[in-house]
């Protein structure tokens, strides 16, 4: 089985899901490299500019999209030793490179090129397409294939999703053909020309033997559905056989049996035996043409079903099939499998498994569920998957250890490394703002940045580990081995809002200050300058300089009063009203999350065992008895006392405060309040594994008489 067949993707719906193309990655016969082409694309950030500030914000300064935007497209061809960090630049173009594919000797590379003869029209283009098959940097063979060609923007934009197929002797090429007339060329290399053009064809496969051709076509079928048969062309003849036309098999994926004697599809989602939405991976002999099951891929329940059994006492009129996008992926022995499944509703997953015991290893996301990934490829071997990320290119690529389930990000350029940056940094983003909305109902402006206080981030929630996680994978990239470290007033060099959002995610809030230098230290818009310093006093609140925040916070919300005014007319006459300011609002929320209070319930729960709940030793006498009483569902006035909330099922008491004599000894100095009653453990101690005696009903009042003395 070849290395470029078992890379290759699929995408099949049930309910015809869309999804954006990604390019495919393919393998070396000894598994040590991998082939690639990047796309820095003006239209590929995810951020727009002064992402890092809150939507109301006035800066625009040079973020992750003004460094991408101000060049233009540029297409690359990467080879990158797996177990390292080297990556060679095969070639670098303006006009668009499709992706590679290795040769049989695993040191030949083979790609296509659009040569435009007139590179100034931004519409449609003529030029002429080639083959560049490459042994070493400097030793390259160019075989040209149509020497007069015209494509749209999209055809040539479709270039770098598209990849030749190499037969095993290393001697023909099955190329597809860009536009929107699908097909495919077939080279002979010895003869340096296109011998044949298929019109209509795609997916092409060469036999393990590379004597035979197998190739796909879909037309539209009577209910409008595709139907799809399968070809077989031998070069050496002029035969073009059908093995099958069937409704049930989808053109998205077709790879040659390690017998040579069939062809593995995928077939359309259908119904199985549960009621479930059901996607196999079929066999189509060369013989009959007649398909066989080889193995279920996904299974998925009707959404509105129950949970448990599925079975035929399910409503009919609760079920709905689920949209699902598979993406597959073969090792060299065609024994393991990697599918990329998308289900409506779902989360993205990647599943990985045994084809012939059904037996299916793991079932996680790799990265994150809010990025999409797609085009998987195994490694010959089967213990490593490469994949690519959704970028608005052809995507970037990322390694995966199927055991130890550790990602490598890969970014052989400071344009991949960016582009990571900025699709971590726009997940990132986007959990911040649904999951933490804003604080007043004043709308999207009332934060100054997208970055929250120490307090909401803290306890144990999903998206916090999500975070956590995508700050890891990030640390890798925002400070590359030789990179020297940014020094608060320095120049920024593109990175320094990643640096600072990722470090405030670590809660590494030295370096968060550091970097939040560098950039205040190039601001120039006032308005933007105490956005800055609304972020600076939340570094101070989560370092505990909590004197120095307050002065910041105070200065804040003095230079942001209200100075507009508005005039209404109502009944009475005229009516002068101040303007609320946004920014405002939030030097509110600074300030009443800077009191004793609440820096003590925002310490993750740690509160000094020694001192009350106003930051004052807990001694006889320190108590206030006229305090409201720390109740569950206290009300609102409660909390600006000071006041920890106490849950219903807490028994009234904080769980991070101890009661003298309610477990352990009272401290010496430390008494507790007069009303506060003290249990003692019964006399002579419980048995193990015995419950302590009941009281008799009588004595209730008496003991109640007592714990209220």
């Amino acid at each position: 089985m070849f290395s470029s067949l078992a890379g290759l993707s699929c995408v099949l719906s049930a309910a015809l899901m869309t999804s954006s193309p990604l390019a495919p990655v393919d393998w070396s016969r000894d598994g040590r490299w991998i082939a690639y082409t990047l796309v820095d694309s003006p239209d590929a950030p995810a951020l727009p500019p002064g992402w890092l500030l809150a939507p109301s914000g006035s800066e625009a300064g040079p973020t992750s999209s003004s460094v991408i935007a101000g060049s233009q497209k540029t297409f690359r061809v990467w080879a990158t030793r797996v177990k390292g960090p080297d990556s060679v630049l095969i070639e670098e173009s303006k006009q668009p490179l499709s992706s590679p594919t290795w040769g049989a000797d695993g040191r030949t590379l083979v790609y296509g090129r659009f040569v435009s003869s007139q590179p100034d029209s931004p519409s449609s283009q003529r030029g002429r397409y080639e083959v560049v098959v490459q042994s070493g940097l400097d030793q390259k063979r160019v075989v040209v294939v149509q020497p007069d060609l015209e494509l749209e923007a999209a055809a040539r934009s479709s270039i770098p999703f598209l990849g030749p197929t190499l037969s095993a002797d290393g001697r023909r090429l099955a190329v597809p053909r860009p536009g929107p007339d699908a097909g495919v060329w077939v080279v002979h290399l010895d003869e340096d020309r296109a011998t044949r053009a298929i019109d209509e064809a795609r997916m092409p496969a060469w036999s393990p033997d590379g004597h035979r051709l197998a190739y796909l076509k879909s037309k539209p079928g009577p209910d409008g559905e595709p139907v799809v048969s399968v070809h077989l062309l031998n070069p050496a003849g002029t035969a073009d056989r059908v093995l099958s036309i069937e409704a049930s098999l989808t053109a998205s994926f077709l790879t040659w049996g390690l017998d040579g004697q069939s062809l593995l599809m995928i077939a359309n989602p259908r119904r199985g035996p549960f009621r479930n939405t059901q996607v196999d991976l079929v066999r189509v002999g060369l013989d009959t043409g007649q398909t066989s099951p080889v193995s279920t891929l996904e299974a998925v329940a009707p959404t509105n079903a129950p949970r448990r059994f599925r079975g035929p006492t399910t409503l009919a009129g609760a079920e709905k099939s689920p949209a699902v996008r598979v993406g597959l992926a073969l090792d060299g022995e065609q024994e393991q499998a990697v599918c990329l499944v998308d289900t409506e509703g779902q989360d993205q997953v990647v599943k990985w498994g045994n084809l012939h015991t059904q037996n299916t290893f793991k079932r996680f996301h790799p990265l994150d569920a809010g990025l999409q990934i797609g085009s998987p490829a195994v490694a010959p071997d089967g213990r490593s998957l490469v994949f690519r990320v959704e970028d608005g290119g052809a995507g970037l690529v990322a390694l995966l250890d199927l055991n130890s389930e550790e990602v490598t990000l890969v970014a052989p350029d400071a344009g991949a490394r960016i582009r990571w940056l900025d699709r971590l940094a726009a997940c990132a983003v986007t959990l911040l703002q649904t999951w933490l909305p804003s604080p007043d109902a004043d709308g999207a402006g009332v934060r100054a940045t997208v970055l929250p206080l120490l307090a909401e981030l803290g306890g144990v929630h999903p998206r916090q580990f999500r975070l956590k996680r995508l700050a890891k994978f990030a640390s890798g990239l925002v400070h590359e081995p030789g990179d020297p470290v940014p020094a608060s007033g320095t120049g920024r060099d593109g990175l320094a809002e990643f640096r600072l959002l990722f470090a405030y995610l670590n809660q590494d809030y030295t370096a968060a200050e550091r970097h939040l230098g560098a950039i205040e230290a190039t601001t120039t818009d006032p308005h933007a300058r105490l956005r800055w310093l609304c972020l600076r006093a939340q570094i101070l609140l989560s370092e505990g300089e909590v004197d120095r925040a307050r002065g910041m916070i105070a200065y804040i919300d003095r230079e942001t009063q209200p100075q507009a005014l508005s005039i209404e007319d109502v009944p009475s006459g005229f009516q002068i009203e101040s303007v609320a300011n946004p920014q405002n609002a939030w030097a509110k929320h600074l300030a009443q999350k800077a009191t004793q209070g609440a820096l003590v319930r925002g310490r993750n729960g740690q509160v000094d065992p020694q001192a009350g709940l106003d930051g004052q030793t807990a001694e006889m006498g320190g108590w206030d008895v006229d305090r409201m009483p720390n109740l569950p569902f206290a009300p609102n006035p409660g909390v600006e006392q000071g006041l920890v909330p106490l849950q219903p099922d807490e028994l009234g008491v904080p769980p991070q405060i101890r009661i003298p004599g309610l477990i352990e000894p009272p401290a010496p100095g430390l008494q507790p309040p007069a009303r506060m009653p003290r249990f003692a453990p019964p006399p002579g101690g419980i048995e193990p594994g015995r419950l302590p005696p009941q009281p008799p009903a009588a004595g209730l009042r008496a003991l109640q008489l007592e714990i209220e003395q």
